[in-house]
């Protein structure tokens, strides 16, 4: 069965990119545009994994990380944080995720830390 991974993104090349490169990669990928409906893709796909932008309209991703992260239901759902921001280490802690991958990032480091949290790998 096919590991399920919602990216949570508002930048179409970044969609694509990554939606291909993980589709590539046996993943199946689900998007989320805006962080309001990051709880109802979670419930409607089970996603074994999440990547958070985290300059998204709205909330941003930094407070959907939170947010999910102090919610039970979806707390051991492994949050990566990918962004450009300098702060990328810093923000990934103080929000309680589980990781992150800055950008620009190498799709091997993209896949491999995506397989890694998805098997209950790396903290």
């Amino acid at each position: 069965m096919k590991k399920k991974v919602l990216l949570c993104d508002n930048d179409p090349d970044i969609i694509e990119i990554v939606s291909l490169i993980l589709s590539g990669k046996g993943f199946q990928v689900f998007i989320s545009t805006n962080c309001e409906e990051v709880p109802q893709k979670i419930d409607k796909y089970d996603p074994d994994l999440i990547i958070m932008d985290l300059w998204i309209p709205e909330m941003g991703g930094e407070k959907a990380t939170v947010l999910l992260k102090n919610t039970p239901k979806y707390q051991d759902i492994p949050v990566i944080i990918l962004s450009a921001n300098n702060e990328i280490e810093n923000i990934s802690k103080r929000s309680g995720a589980d990781g992150f991958i800055a950008k620009p990032f190498e799709i091997k480091e993209l896949v491999d830390k995506i397989n890694s949290y998805i098997n209950g790998g790396a903290k």
